[in-house]
């Protein structure tokens, strides 16, 4: 049996026009390519008390959005999905006024989208913002996973594989099933080499489970998985988010898939601080999966995804 295949409909990328934003568009037009999907770019004029420093927009300091600068801001966003309209990838364009993970999140909810693919950086004043207060808010709240690209070594998702390396840390919690069949699923349609990984602090009482984790693992990663693709199942000790980004660095990972922590309480919370650290870090793009936001099964009278992939 195949695990459940993804079906991305509807793809929603976030930009304030810098840098990261244009990697962010590169990987949300391979995914709208791979998945047939529609795109949409979305750009959101912030609030002007909202952040407290200069705008990312020439002349928009501390004012309120003025005619010509939403006219500017709407010749600046059609320049930005050029590319995407070259490439032939179905796309649309939005611009909206406030605080700009609210009115992302709100976008996202009534697409629907099923990924929301963004840059953990913006330019200018706006910068030091984007991170703490939109990328960190959206991985918190949006039903759908979020794509985050930040700092990256020349990667490029083309096709027909689309990624060949995927790395997916989970914390074996109930809740990580998601995460897992989100990993399963990618790696099964571009036939990738996937890596789970499980990181236990070396304390006194995890040594006492030590000897269960390659079982529970494995069960975890379940036989599905093993026919589709590639698997490899690995224990390691130390703190999850450095042992996550030695092995992503190491297998020179595409992707890394990432929960936001089972259970509840301290176990969440630690989890959830390593997922923030690895997006800030990571030297790939890092998908981040909530509780219960598990792939879209594609239905039979769905849009079809690209290519069949045999069994191995």
């Amino acid at each position: 049996m195949q695990p459940a295949r993804i079906h991305l409909a509807h793809v929603l990328c976030p930009t304030d026009f810098s840098a990261f934003s244009a990697r962010a568009l590169r990987h949300a037009m391979a995914l709208a390519r791979r998945f047939e999907a529609q795109l949409t770019v979305l750009h959101v004029i912030p609030e002007p008390l909202a952040y407290g420093a200069v705008l990312p927009h020439a002349g928009a300091s501390g004012m309120p959005a003025t005619d010509a600068l939403r006219k500017q801001v709407h010749e600046e966003l059609a320049r930005f999905v050029e590319p995407a309209l070259l490439d032939r990838v179905r796309v649309s364009r939005e611009v909206r006024e406030g605080a700009a993970w609210r009115e992302i999140r709100e976008v996202a909810r009534s697409l629907p989208a099923d990924l929301v693919v963004m840059g953990t950086h913006g330019r200018g004043g706006f910068e030091r913002f984007v991170l703490g207060s939109v990328t960190e808010q959206l991985m918190r709240t949006l039903e759908c996973p979020v794509l985050t690209v930040c700092h990256e070594e020349g990667r490029s998702w083309a096709a027909p594989g689309l990624l060949s390396r995927i790395l997916c840390a989970t914390d074996l919690s109930e809740s990580s099933e998601a995460t897992v069949a989100f990993a399963s699923s990618l790696a099964a349609e571009s036939q990738a080499h996937v890596t789970f990984l499980h990181a236990v602090e070396e304390l006194p009482e995890a040594r006492d489970h030590m000897e269960t984790l390659p079982r529970r693992l494995h069960e975890a990663v379940g036989e599905e998985a093993r026919a589709w693709c590639e698997v490899e199942e690995r224990i390691e000790v130390g703190r999850a988010d450095r042992k996550i980004l030695e092995r992503s660095a190491q297998d020179r990972a595409d992707l890394i898939v990432i929960g936001d922590g089972g259970g509840g309480g301290l176990l969440r919370a630690l989890f959830g601080s390593t997922a923030q650290r690895v997006v800030r870090e990571a030297t790939c793009p890092v998908l981040s999966v909530r509780r219960g936001a598990g792939p879209r099964q594609k239905e039979a009278t769905g849009l079809a995804v690209a290519g069949e992939v045999p069994p191995r």
